[in-house]
């Protein structure tokens, strides 16, 4: 699998540990792209269910909450993506669960200080399955033009003066000394 083939325009992800401003940033991008549908199809909230209004252009839209992975997975099938923003502490067991659900196939960790041992162990299931770990402690990445993760790439305005609404020639950008493994 190619970096870049690894999102496109119909990408959709599943957000885990609810955070207002990466998934609404998330949103503004698709918005920006003229993507039909919105990226995040849910966000996996533990102890939670219901939606979370956000808004999708001028649009104020509904995004599902589902309180555990398994949940999310089975009822969106179609998000291949999981954006991990749990913290060191609980970033493996989640990493790992999504990992294992066969509908899932790229795991971006943003925790920092995830211990080694732990990262070496999600490395070792993600090639095993034929999977993709980005992170941790990765800032996201970014397909110009098509699906971005997380916070990457800053506000909407730098979005715009920058291009990346459009497609272009850069398929991932991190700032980050984390790990990228095919």
């Amino acid at each position: 699998m190619a970096t870049g083939q690894l999102f496109s325009r119909t990408t959709q992800a599943l957000f885990y540990n609810y955070k207002q401003l990466p998934v609404q940033r998330m949103l503004d991008f698709d918005f920006l792209c003229r993507r039909e549908t919105p990226s995040v199809a849910a966000i996996i909230n533990p102890g939670s269910e219901g939606f979370k209004k956000l808004f999708f252009g001028q649009e104020e839209i509904a995004i599902p909450v589902h309180s555990t992975v398994e949940a999310a997975c089975a009822a969106h099938p179609t998000a291949d993506v999981f954006i991990n923003f749990a913290s060191s502490r609980s970033a493996f067991a989640s990493s790992m669960s999504a990992l294992k659900q066969p509908t899932i196939r790229v795991v971006a960790i943003i925790a920092e200080g995830v211990p080694e041992s732990e990262t070496k162990q999600l490395i070792a299931y993600a090639k095993t399955n034929n999977k993709v770990i980005i992170g941790p402690a990765t800032v996201g990445g970014i397909q110009a033009g098509a699906f971005k993760i997380g916070d990457t790439a800053g506000t909407t305005d730098n979005i715009i003066q920058c291009k990346l609404y459009r497609p272009g020639s850069v398929g991932f950008v991190s700032k980050s000394v984390s790990h990228f493994h095919l």
